[in-house]
């Protein structure tokens, strides 16, 4: 009898709160001439659109007949006010915020929805010594409030408390909060600064945010540094630094994502000759702060022949052609490999980046885009105008299954600018979508030096590694996929079933007899949305029988 399969089954969440986090690809299009060393962008009442900041506003590209163009992502359920503007792009003036002229009145453009998140507001676990605790918290920038956390338990100790509380703020927005005890004493993240998260579900231990329940101690970040040989007859062996993020130890059964920096040397803390990208103690505060995954780091040590080896073999300087083709055979059958062995890692293309400036620039996106190992890139400052036969490789190629972060500061040069403008209006060319596929940023007086770069990564490892990335592990332990028989053919010997699904989990959908043996039917790939309601079937349920069905989360990596 079909219908005791819900006797197996779980009730409808019916719970529907908030905004999906998801950005939809929206097209826009505006006609109409804008004079020399102008763009037409797209400027509106949402982040993704600049929040009415001319100065974060959306290039479009320009196509002849005067059409500029382009498919910007934009949050799921926005109901979207903006303007299309025109605005000089020099360098000088693009930070400026009277550098705009609006091209149209106010448009309106209602975004398609995604369903409603399947549980109510954030929960929060706190460890403190405090015997009460309450929560200042902001959510998505707006009025503060305040609210009392529940105990529900002993902590670690004896003297700590293990506090919760749920249903505040909204689902999928971000929180900005501190704590306190009521009697003048705050916790706040380090650096004496507020909290900052997009995560629904998260403990918070020691001053770290963790989308999962964290081990009673762990270890501290770390950098290992490690000789590699060269198997490649043109490019030397050299030293690589190795960041593993806070827990490494503990965490045995974790697998992290792998991002490749080149210029080793000046990547990680002191730094060298030209200072210090600072990356260990960026990745350390956004991890930690719960907006970066957890993410391995390998900063691969530059040499003398720096030049040659990030500028591609279609190009050459001073004579010398260009031998990225053979130092990327270095990084992915050398020194990836050493990386693969000696540590836990998810070596997919979505899990595997390469970052670089200038130069580094210029051969995170060779190996980016003539390779099929990193599908996340990050190219700052990039000496494009190096190797002009490469940039115009790219503008007759097609779209790659790539994440790309591009940005320039204003004060690097009308060389460097221009060309890295050229390279955003490429790809979207190509149909990439502006804010999910590519991102140009602008440093704002920002110099080609280690300390400019320093200061935009915080914002490239948001974007290339989002903390919402990580299958929610916590949120799954809190809210369970609900699971109902949606639809049933007895002629056909049919059913279907509904369930809920969070971002980068896979189920399995099983049938039984007898609640003993169990048979897979169908499994899922991991999920891409924040969340989602998603339907399995079983199309051939035999004859004679009474069955049950259930979904079990199948093998995480």
């Amino acid at each position: 009898m079909i219908s005791r399969a819900l006797l197996f089954l779980f009730l409808v969440f019916s719970a529907a709160f908030a905004g999906s986090p998801h950005k939809e690809p929206v097209n826009f299009s505006y006609t109409g001439d804008v004079g020399f060393g102008n763009s037409v962008f797209v400027l509106g009442n949402h982040p993704d659109v600049g929040s009415w900041d001319p100065s974060r506003a959306i290039k479009l590209r320009y196509t002849p007949g005067n059409v500029w163009t382009g498919e910007v992502a934009i949050q799921a359920g926005t109901e979207l006010q903006y303007r299309f503007v025109s605005r000089a792009t020099a360098s000088s003036s693009w930070c400026n915020p009277a550098n705009v002229v609006y091209l149209t009145p106010d448009l309106f453009r209602t975004i398609p929805a995604q369903p409603e998140a399947p549980y109510h507001g954030k929960t929060i676990y706190y460890l403190s010594g405090w015997n009460t605790t309450d929560l200042i918290f902001s959510s998505n920038g707006g009025s503060f409030t305040s609210a009392s956390m529940a105990k529900i338990g002993t902590g670690r100790t004896p003297n700590e408390s293990l506090f919760k509380i749920s249903g505040i703020a909204e689902a999928g927005a971000s929180l900005q909060f501190v704590l306190t005890d009521g009697n003048g004493n705050y916790d706040k993240a380090p650096g004496n600064v507020d909290y900052l998260t997009e995560l629904d579900v998260f403990y918070l231990q020691d001053g770290n945010v963790f989308s999962y329940q964290p081990p009673a101690v762990l270890s501290p970040p770390q950098i290992i540094m490690h000789f590699v040989d060269s198997s490649v007859s043109s490019i030397p062996g050299r030293n690589v630094r190795v960041y593993l993020p806070r827990g490494y130890v503990q965490n045995s059964a974790r697998r992290y994502p792998v991002l490749y920096l080149h210029d080793g040397q000046n990547v990680f803390d002191p730094g060298g000759a030209f200072g210090s990208w600072s990356a260990d103690a960026t990745a350390t505060r956004e991890i930690g702060q719960g907006r970066m995954r957890e993410t391995i780091m390998v900063g691969i040590d530059n040499t003398v022949n720096r030049i040659p080896e990030y500028q591609p073999p279609t190009d050459s300087r001073d004579g010398v052609q260009g031998r990225a083709d053979a130092y990327g055979n270095f990084v992915i059958n050398n020194v990836r490999p050493y990386v693969d062995f000696d540590f836990r890692t998810l070596n997919d293309p979505k899990n595997t980046l390469t970052l670089g400036s200038s130069m580094g620039g210029l051969v995170s996106l060779y190996l980016g885009r003539e390779s099929s190992v990193f599908g996340k890139i990050g190219v700052f400052s990039p000496a494009f105008w190096t190797s002009p036969n490469y940039v115009a490789q790219v503008a007759s190629g097609n779209k790659k299954p790539l994440r790309i972060y591009l940005d320039m500061g204003t004060g690097e040069g009308g060389s460097y600018w221009n060309d890295c403008q050229q390279m955003y209006d490429i790809h979207l060319a190509q149909d990439y979508v502006a804010n999910a596929d590519v991102a140009f940023v602008a440093g704002c007086g920002h110099q080609h030096n280690e300390a400019a770069w320093a200061e935009r990564l915080p914002g490239a490892l948001r974007y290339l590694l989002p903390a919402r990335e990580d299958p929610a592990e916590l949120t799954q332990r809190e809210f369970p996929p609900k699971f109902v028989i949606g639809a049933v053919d007895l002629s056909n010997r049919a059913a279907v079933f509904q369930y809920t699904s969070l971002f980068g989990f896979a189920f399995t959908l099983e049938r039984s007899s007898n609640l003993a043996d169990w048979s897979p039917l169908q499994t899922t790939a991991p999920e891409t949305l924040p969340w989602a309601d998603r339907q399995l079937s079983d199309e051939n349920i035999p004859e004679g029988l009474s069955f049950f069905w259930r979904l079990q989360p199948a093998a995480m990596p």
